[in-house]
């Protein structure tokens, strides 16, 4: 076995430092680092990080107990409870009790030996008798009953089933069915025990003939083969478990496929839409992420949580229900069609496949044609009163300029927007729907700039201390841009032999446009303010120098050949050979593309100066629609947070609120919930004081890009280049009498 003495003797250093570099402790040079590191990887030396934690007198190690593992929702419990915990700095060992009460306690055993600090438990003990937990010495701190409330002794989290049953049981009264069954796990169980009381309260008196089983997963075959033998007139099916009704599911098309029985279950929350089985949603990612949260607070209150109160003993989530996919107020059947305009980007392509769930519910066929950004500028530009489009997806940045020439108001297509508006995340709505006190579209993308790095590189010790040697500060992300422009020189291999990766960042200069936003990113990290309030320009000042002068220096870090479009320089960065970058979150997933170096890796943190550009798309009805009712129905439905969620799964970002609280997307898109943070920090007026509703903002975008696209050639330097593009605007935007 491998020692510090015999990784000291083949660095050439001594003990005490390679116990320091191990431990992340000590003044050791960038050198030593790198000596003691590449010693202990030739010997396969690894830290026994348990024996630290028992030397240290204390466990950061958790314990969740589920009846099994393939079941969805207790996968999705444990995934996210894990996430949760280990970013908080535990580690997290999972015990499985088969729903057997004798397995779980030899599991609660093993707990108690293996030493955890708490206990999130799916119990199947007896409900209403004293738990063995007591016996066994956890104390109310240590232990937290999910789901299954057995025992009044211990804090509790999970759903309103009772409401779960009495909200299933009216699609009963709704659909008017005669003949149902009702299918539970063990009512012992407390949770099945209340969705069953809740369920029969609202049929008593009712003429429904309901039918009644307990089962399990060891069980359920012969039952449910049993009771599609027996009741041949079964019209439907509810349960209290998806896994039990994928089975069901099965065993009528194998054995039964001339019946028709709807099939109704409690169910995790599926992003996703699927077909068949109608599910009642309860969120068990987020049920996950408040139980490592509870119990850790638990854990940090120490011996004050022994008298809990009773809000803490017991937390109820709220259900999220059946989630229409498409309103019912959308289906027509009417044979019409519709035609959506949209830039070349993930959404695009994710709307052309999310569309067909819409053509299948209503009937109404979606084609979707898709543009380049200048493409779609040209098409705006001439489209006058042609017809040929019902819905156009534009960049929010020219609405001001194209929203009153080609959508139509949304008031006069539907006067029941209030339930969309509700969704949205607050604050979007004048960004993304607005030109004056008008609302021409809907937020469907709402992006913000957000900085991402190589988290493996920053947290590299022997990178650290190289650091802090050459420039006297902690390596971190960059508040500032002298600090992003100091941090990527240090990161590329001319300048830094030592860096592992070629260059520090990145630059996206495809077209004026784009070249434009690369510089106001600098200049609004330094100011808020780009016009006076006469919407005078203020590029000649100190602000809009600076900005400039770091924008050129970036170059020096970034490889040759710029990126020409976001998507790109996503791409670019997952290739690994790059620091840094600054991306529109709606971008940001293509970090993960499948060739990806990079997917574990990847920190973020809100850009240097905490003042990013807003970027993506709204969407609205065009004035020239032939279809106009269709075509609002289609706004509302693709800006719905069933359908943005799904999106945003696939890739592309959500305008609605409630996406993020869905950790399945969150776990994928990890930076997601800064940028939704980061949305509320942009401060910039990128449009004059009185030029609110009539601004060709992507013409004044190509005069900037002009700017430092003359510095970049060298035709100008960076105080030229500004004049000019100052004299451009005056002459362009002359002020308004």
């Amino acid at each position: 076995m491998t020692t510090i003495k015999d990784i000291a003797r083949l660095a050439g250093v001594a003990q005490g430092t390679v116990s320091n570099v191990l431990n992340g402790k000590g003044n050791v040079s960038s050198d030593k680092i790198r000596l003691v590191e590449e010693a202990a990887a030739k010997l396969g030396y690894t830290v026994n990080r348990r024996a630290k934690l028992l030397r240290k007198g204390a466990s950061n190690v958790l314990a969740v107990l589920l009846p099994n593992i393939y079941d969805r929702h207790y996968t999705d419990f444990f995934l996210s409870f894990k996430h949760y915990a280990e970013t908080c700095g535990y580690s997290v060992n999972l015990y499985l009790s088969s729903d057997n009460p004798e397995n779980e306690n030899n599991q609660l055993s093993a707990i108690r030996s293996d030493g955890v600090a708490g206990l999130a438990a799916f119990s199947c003990q007896p409900s209403g008798s004293p738990l063995n937990y007591v016996s066994m010495g956890f104390s109310p701190r240590e232990v937290l009953l999910i789901e299954r409330r057995q025992s009044e002794d211990f804090p509790y989290l999970g759903f309103d089933y009772e409401k779960a049953g009495q909200d299933l049981a009216r699609e009963i009264l709704r659909k008017k069915y005669l003949e149902i069954a009702v299918v539970t796990e063990s009512l012992t169980f407390s949770c099945e025990r209340v969705f069953l009381e809740g369920f029969l309260s609202v049929l008593n008196g009712s003429a429904c003939h309901v039918r009644s089983i307990q089962t399990d997963s060891l069980h359920c075959n012969n039952h449910f083969l049993q009771l599609l033998a027996e009741h041949t007139g079964l019209e439907a099916v509810f349960m209290t478990n998806y896994g039990l009704a994928q089975t069901f599911a099965n065993i009528q098309r194998t054995f039964h496929q001339e019946r028709e029985v709807q099939l109704y279950t409690l169910s995790p929350l599926f992003t996703m839409p699927s077909r068949g089985i109608i599910c009642y949603e309860l969120n068990y990612r987020l049920l996950g992420r408040n139980a490592a949260q509870q119990i850790i607070s638990q854990l940090q209150e120490g011996e004050q949580s022994e008298e809990t109160s009773e809000d803490r003993k017991s937390t109820v989530l709220t259900n999220d229900g059946i989630r229409p996919w498409v309103n019912t107020s959308c289906s027509r059947k009417n044979g019409k069609s519709i035609t959506l305009l949209t830039l070349d980007s993930p959404t695009g392509r994710i709307i052309e496949n999310l569309s067909k769930l819409y053509t299948d519910a209503t009937g109404v066929q979606v084609k979707i044609v898709i543009s380049s950004y200048d493409g779609l500028h040209e098409i705006l530009k001439g489209l006058g009163d042609i017809s040929v489009f019902d819905v156009i997806r534009l960049d929010h940045t020219w609405l001001s300029w194209f929203g009153a020439q080609i959508f139509t108001p949304l008031q006069s297509l539907s006067q029941d927007l209030d339930r969309t508006l509700q969704t949205f995340i607050p604050g979007l709505i004048p960004k993304y729907s607005h030109v004056g006190d008008i609302m021409y579209a809907l937020p469907l993308t709402p992006s913000v700039q957000l900085l991402f790095y190589r988290k493996d590189l920053f947290e590299n010790v022997a990178l650290q201390r190289l650091y802090k040697e050459q420039y006297k500060r902690e390596l971190a992300p960059p508040e500032d841009y002298e600090s992003f422009n100091r941090i990527a020189r240090f990161f590329t291999h001319k300048y830094n032999p030592a860096s592992p990766v070629t260059y520090g960042t990145t630059l996206t200069l495809g077209n004026s446009g784009v070249a434009a936003t690369e510089y106001l990113t600098r200049y609004f990290s330094h100011t808020s303010n780009l016009f006076t309030p006469e919407s005078d320009i203020l590029l000649e000042t100190p602000a809009g120098l600076m900005a400039m002068q770091e924008l050129a220096e970036t170059q020096l870090y970034s490889p040759l050949r710029h990126s020409n479009w976001w998507r790109e320089t996503a791409r670019e960065f997952a290739a690994g050979d790059t620091a840094m970058t600054v991306l529109f979150s709606n971008y940001a997933s293509e970090m993960l593309d499948s060739g990806s170096r990079i997917t574990n890796k990847i920190g973020y943190a809100p850009v240097p100066g905490a003042n990013p550009l807003l970027g993506g798309g709204s969407i609205g009805v065009c004035r020239n629609s032939k279809n106009p009712q269709e075509a609002v129905d289609f706004v509302r439905w693709v800006c719905s947070e069933e359908v943005t969620t799904a999106m945003t799964l696939l890739g592309s970002v959500s305008p609605c609120l409630k996406t993020y609280d869905n950790y399945e997307v969150l776990d994928t898109y990890p930076w997601l919930a800064l940028s939704r943070k980061c949305l509320s920090l942009s401060h910039t007026n990128r449009i004059p004081p009185n030029r609110q509703t009539h601004f060709d903002e992507r013409y004044f975008l190509s005069i900037l890009g002009m700017a430092v696209n003359n510095v970049f050639n060298g035709t100008m330097d960076p105080k030229e280049s500004l004049t000019f593009a100052a004299q451009a605007y005056r002459h362009a935007f002359p002020p308004e009498r």
